[in-house]
């Protein structure tokens, strides 16, 4: 029997999950999914696309609830904390939660602290942790706000990138590609600038300051680009631009990285550890006139060979070798009763 055959079987549950609709969606849930398998892990996917139908979550619930009828899966996976109270619906076997930023520290839509919805959602997510068998979180700020009992229980796995997929293309033959001029300097904004998280607002106002010295600079927006065409979006660009309220461990960030793509960010989530030292790259305070000046030296900079060296231990693969190793402490764990 093969090395995969004989990995754990593992339910995967997430609300993050590429769709037709949403191609870049998940991008970072189907990655380690397909490393997990990769690495030995049995996993079937149950993906909720909350955005395509209110009764997804309902439909959800009941899929994995008729699970506790039949002992199919070792353990139960619950990516993000929506899916991981779903994942809950589920009682014979160990729980597993992955957190990522905004689950646990709420969407922070202005200088002040979370929405009243996503704080609510996001002290019910943490008392989810109480019931789990081991959670995950991709930064060590977002531990901290964990109860106190269940930190012994975390594990920090940084969010990963695939080196072998985001690897730097050469710029003119990426532009070509896009239909981009050539000759026209691009501040990449990649993420959606309906999500107010993102706070698209700072990044324009950043860009128009920007504008003022250098005319020709231009804002783009990666909005509903299939994740398999960033790398081409990041090799054509000349820099990545981060201005989120709040953030765990952003894929974007290593994914421009990994393409030797300078990166301006305020500091926000795990980023300026990230970008410490690396050349090209810069931690601005989160105003425009501070950004714009950030972006400016990463232009003048060009590409980034350090940045890539950086991000190098933040590969998909062993990443998920690590999240294989969490499964198999919990199981490892676990009395013949079924307790902990």
């Amino acid at each position: 029997m093969s090395e995969a055959a004989c990995g754990p079987r593992v339910l995967f549950v997430t609300n993050a999950w590429p769709h037709d609709l949403k191609p870049g969606h998940g991008a970072h849930a189907a990655r380690e999914v397909r490393a997990l398998r990769a690495a030995g892990a049995r996993v079937r996917v149950l993906p909720i696309h909350g955005h395509c139908s209110r009764w997804a979550y309902a439909a959800a619930a009941r899929d994995v609830a008729r699970t506790n009828r039949r002992r199919e899966f070792d353990l139960v996976h619950g990516f993000l904390g929506h899916a991981g109270a779903i994942a809950r619906m589920q009682l014979r076997v160990p729980l597993v939660v992955t957190y990522t930023g905004s689950d646990l520290l709420g969407d922070h839509l202005g200088a002040a602290a979370a929405t009243g919805k996503s704080r609510i959602e996001a002290a019910a997510f943490r008392q989810l942790a109480r019931v789990a068998a081991a959670t995950i979180t991709c930064a060590e700020h977002m531990e901290r706000v964990l109860p106190a009992r269940c930190r012994a229980r975390n594990h920090v796995v940084p969010t990963s990138v695939p080196l072998e997929l985001f690897a730097p293309l050469a710029r003119d033959e990426a532009r070509a590609a896009l239909g981009w001029p050539s000759d026209e300097p691009v501040v990449l904004f990649a993420a959606d600038p309906r999500r107010r998280v993102k706070n698209h607002e700072l990044a324009a106002a950043a860009h128009e300051l920007l504008a003022r010295r250098r005319p020709d600079v231009r804002l783009r927006v990666a909005q509903a680009v299939a994740w398999e065409q960033m790398p081409l979006w990041m090799s054509a660009a000349d820099a990545l631009l981060l201005t989120s309220r709040s953030e765990g461990s952003p894929g974007a960030v290593k994914e421009a990285m990994a393409c030797e793509l300078p990166v301006v960010s305020v500091p926000v989530g795990d980023v300026p550890g990230l970008l410490e030292g690396v050349a090209g790259c810069h931690v601005c305070e989160p105003d425009a006139q501070s950004l714009a000046a950030g972006l400016e030296l990463a232009l003048d900079h060009g590409r980034s060979p350090q940045a890539r060296a950086a991000v190098a231990p933040y590969d998909v693969g062993p990443t998920a070798r690590r999240v294989l190793a969490i499964y198999e402490q919990v199981l490892a764990r676990r009395s013949p009763a079924g307790a902990y």
